[in-house]
């Protein structure tokens, strides 16, 4: 324990805040970003352990107010990426082959940036040239016929963000069936997950922050457990990803999620809650017992999802832009309480 808090104290004293130039087409402004780091299980921001917590946006489709973030104590935001073959990095806003008007990866993290927001960039789907969409949950990543392309456009995406380290590229949105089925192992998991992760790693430059997935649709734990080590023997910077829906919510109690999530955190394992809601494919579920144990062990957490949208169960907003407890257990005003304690 003493060795880990020396690397940490020495981390504190050699990083400082970089000069990154931002890339978007609309400023050459010179602007300082914070460093972000992995070490030992822990999250390091400028070499101190961080805790932060936020929810999932939707702002390719449209930048939403910023202002509701500092009221709610937003942190950090994972972003959905629905159309990736499509998806413009940089410059001005696209209309794709579905007819969405989708805003660039750039201007997103710089808005999130004035706030001193980290911004996670999550692949959700894939858009064919006909304007087929197939959304990522649940498939194997390197059985897809464009994943190739796929790797392609990471690495551009990479390209772009490498020297601005607030920003972390999650591989893949919830690989692999539900129950394990399609012919799912370990073994495919540390396949497709060591082979997305160095795609990013050849991108010279590339140091931030990588996000890897579960199994079972990012609900469970094991192939982290199982595998988490010899995937980290091949690169740094990673921090695990499961979404907490049916597996975590259903079954267990408090004093169960506590110790699943200290059994990782025994293996030195860097991980997050990318996403946890109260309504997935069944029934409407609780949700403060969870809260309580991400609490109580400082797992950083973000809600399902940050949107106006009153009659959407999961939705932390009103379409007036309040908090959300239509049906759905008090989920707005649950999480932003979460939030700001």
């Amino acid at each position: 324990m003493a060795l880990k808090f020396i690397k940490i104290a020495l981390i504190q004293v050699l990083l400082c805040l970089v000069i990154v130039s931002c890339n978007s087409d609309e400023s050459n402004t010179k602007i300082i970003v914070n460093t972000y780091s992995v070490l030992d299980g822990d999250i390091l921001k400028n070499g101190a352990i961080l805790n932060i917590n936020g929810v999932n946006t939707l702002n390719t489709f449209g930048i939403a107010n910023q202002e509701l973030y500092s009221n709610w104590n937003i942190r950090i935001v994972r972003e959905f990426i629905g159309n990736l073959r499509e998806q413009p990095i940089s410059g001005y806003a696209i209309q794709d082959s579905q007819g969405n008007f989708l805003h660039s990866l750039q201007n997103i993290v710089d808005v999130n940036r004035l706030q001193n927001i980290v911004t996670i960039l999550c692949p959700f789907g894939w858009v064919d040239e006909a304007g087929s969409q197939t959304l990522f949950t649940g498939l194997n990543p390197s059985d897809q016929q464009y994943y190739n392309l796929y790797k392609l456009k990471m690495k551009a995406i990479a390209e772009q963000f490498k020297d601005q380290p607030d920003v972390w590229l999650e591989l893949w949105n919830e690989p692999y069936h539900f129950n394990n089925a399609n012919g799912y192992s370990h073994q495919l998991w540390l396949n497709d997950q060591t082979d997305m992760v160095l795609n990013l790693r050849s991108v010279e430059g590339f140091n931030n922050i990588i996000v890897v997935p579960g199994n079972e649709q990012g609900q469970s734990e094991a192939a982290i457990i199982e595998k988490g080590a010899d995937l980290l023997a091949n690169t740094n910077n990673i921090v695990f990803d499961l979404h907490a829906y049916e597996k975590w919510l259903l079954t267990s109690t408090e004093s169960e999620i506590k110790n699943r999530l200290f059994a990782i955190k025994a293996k030195n394992l860097s991980f997050i809650f990318g996403e946890v809601g109260v309504i997935n494919s069944g029934e409407l579920m609780p949700v403060e017992h969870f809260l309580n144990a991400v609490k109580i062990t400082q797992t950083p957490t973000l809600a399902w999802l940050f949107n106006r949208n009153t009659n959407d169960q999961n939705s932390l907003l009103t379409n007036e832009g309040k908090e959300n407890n239509t049906n759905n257990n008090n989920w707005g005003t649950t999480f932003k309480a979460f939030l700001n304690n």
